[in-house]
């Protein structure tokens, strides 16, 4: 699959003369921290170090693929189906009763911390694939292991004991920190690597299992209550496919003057809601994703209950996203090629990215 994006980055994609200098721009990598995957409530159960999510869920090692869903066979996603599916795994993962309370002074093998606090950065896995592959990308004479960036991604978590300094420590002193973090990873043509970690608010639910703490905040986007809907502009320009639309990297002035149109753009809304996005396209009219986000449009199906997401191929020039594979993987969006000059006022879209995960979002303009 890595070297499937590689070669469509390369062949697909990319102008052969597009120039770039190494100096001037950093690869970022951004990724959710978040206690709750791991267990509910700030509790551990003494003879269960760790819930595991429900294997429909979870992503795979990192040497592995992810494993798909047994949505349906025919081709048709359908969103009903998914939120029945979803539905059901949460019925089916209701404990009997609350597991009890963890002795805040038992120790917990270094191992064990370490597996627990790899499946609190969501989709971390993923996001070590995709950061080697950029770096391989743009012929940086590096790699980073996973082992480096998980301690990393740690270390830069804020910690409540000053003298928690060495990694052990440090993960036995958070493991009872219920904080999510948007944590940014940024490496330089030199190899520096430097992180940091941005305070989340806190998913306001109350969730007896990972699985279902999981669905309600990461999958929330394919639950059927309203929730929090964004408003989601079409550009009125086109964005150059180039490697900085395919990876993520600290280069973003093509995002940043699409999301100052975006500001002009929501002053003609009537009663706009408080989160917003806006779309690029390729100079082909391609739909590409979200200038913060990848994105997958609601389309109907062969019958009226078979409506189904589907977001745009990598050959648009689109971020090779985290949760854009994560979803395709488990079957839960498709891939096609959308013309947005068919995209109409009222369409509904699902906007996904590695630390909120998928929302819903409404279109409020259009090109015609």
């Amino acid at each position: 699959m890595q070297q499937q994006i590689s070669d469509i980055v390369q062949h697909g994609v990319i102008d052969p003369n597009f120039k770039f200098s190494d100096a001037d721009f950093e690869l970022l990598s951004t990724l959710r921290y978040d206690p709750g995957f791991t267990h509910s409530d700030g509790r551990l159960s003494s003879r269960r170090l760790e819930e595991e999510l429900d294997p429909r869920l979870s992503a795979a090692d990192v040497h592995g693929e992810l494993g798909e869903s047994p949505l349906s066979d025919s081709g048709e996603y359908s969103i009903d189906a998914i939120a029945e599916m979803l539905g059901e795994m949460q019925k089916d993962t209701l404990p009997l009763s609350p597991p009890p309370e963890m002795d805040e002074e038992a120790e917990v093998s270094e191992p064990d911390l370490k597996k627990i606090f790899y499946n609190r950065f969501l989709l971390l896995g993923e996001q070590f694939k995709r950061l080697n592959l950029a770096l391989r990308f743009f012929k940086w004479d590096f790699e980073i292991p996973l082992e480096l960036l998980l301690e990393k991604l740690i270390q830069a978590l804020p910690c409540p004991f000053e003298l928690a300094t060495d990694l052990s420590s440090r993960m036995q002193a958070l493991l009872l920190v219920k904080k999510c973090y948007k944590m940014r990873v940024l490496v330089s043509s030199s190899g520096r690597m430097r992180v940091e970690a941005h305070e989340l608010p806190g998913n306001s639910g109350s969730f007896a299992t990972a699985s279902q703490y999981f669905i309600n905040t990461v999958l929330k986007g394919f639950l059927p209550q309203q929730g929090e809907v964004w408003d989601v502009f079409v550009d009125t320009q086109a964005t150059v496919a180039s490697p900085f639309t395919t990876f993520k990297t600290t280069r973003r002035n093509h995002y940043n003057a699409a999301r100052e149109r975006m500001t002009e753009l929501a002053t003609r809304v009537h009663n706009p809601a408080s989160k917003s996005e806006i779309l690029v396209y390729n100079s082909a009219f391609e739909l590409m994703e979200g200038s913060i986000s990848n994105v997958a449009l609601l389309l109907n199906g062969t019958e009226p209950t078979k409506s189904f997401y589907q977001t745009p191929f990598l050959t648009s020039g689109c971020l090779c996203g985290v949760m854009r594979y994560y979803l395709l993987k488990k079957n839960l969006i498709t891939e096609g090629n959308i013309d947005v000059r068919h995209l109409k006022v009222g369409d509904q879209v699902l906007l996904l990215n590695g630390v909120m995960g998928c929302v819903k979002g409404v279109i409020r303009n259009s090109l015609e």
